[in-house]
Order: structure tokens, then sequence, then C-alpha cells
């Protein structure tokens, strides 16, 4: 019963504190100072948010550069490691152009 009787009394007193609120006073055209302030930051920060080297054409000149690089150099690793195995297979054939050994000779 006791809890009951407090409960109540805590609601009351919460409720008589919500109409003891006053109102604030603000200065004139506040709204429209921070509404104008906000309106001017996303601007600022788009611009300083990315550097100017980070465009997307700078992006996409290097992605192709780095493209062709990479094609270069698998190529050129290619062509050597052909050259290798074709040596390494006449030498194991004994197929080498410095033996005059010929089964036709």
């Amino acid at each position: 019963m006791d809890a009951e009787k407090t409960t109540q009394q805590k609601i009351d007193r919460i409720l008589e504190a919500a109409s003891s609120i006053e109102t604030v006073k603000t200065p004139p055209f506040f709204k429209d100072k921070v509404l104008n302030q906000l309106a001017r930051e996303p601007e600022a920060q788009s611009e300083s948010a990315m550097p100017g080297w980070f465009g997307f054409r700078y992006q996409v000149a290097i992605l192709i550069l780095f493209a062709i690089l990479n094609f270069t150099v698998l190529f050129l690793y290619n062509s050597s490691n052909e050259e290798e195995e074709l040596q390494s297979l006449a030498e194991s054939y004994h197929l080498s152009a410095s033996e005059s050994n010929s089964i036709l000779n």
C-alpha cells in the first residue's frame, strides 16, 4: 500500500516540475542565423574533405598506368620464362646448338 502512495507522490512531483518550466527567451533572428550557418557548413566541408590530387581524373589515370605497368611486366616475364624453358628442353634432349652430333649426320 505504501509503495502505491510513494509512487503516486513521485508521479505528482514530476508532473508539477514539468509545469514549472518557463520558456526561454531567444535573441531575435537566432533561428535564421543558425540555419544559415548550417547551410554554409556542408559546402566548406565538401571542398576540404577530398584533396585535389585525389580527384576522379587522377584515380583513372593512375589506374590505367598501373594496368599498363602490370601487363608489361607480365609480358616480359612470360617471354623470358619461355626462352628459359625452351633452352632447358633443348638441353635435356641434347638438342642444343652447341652440339654438332645429330642423328641425321
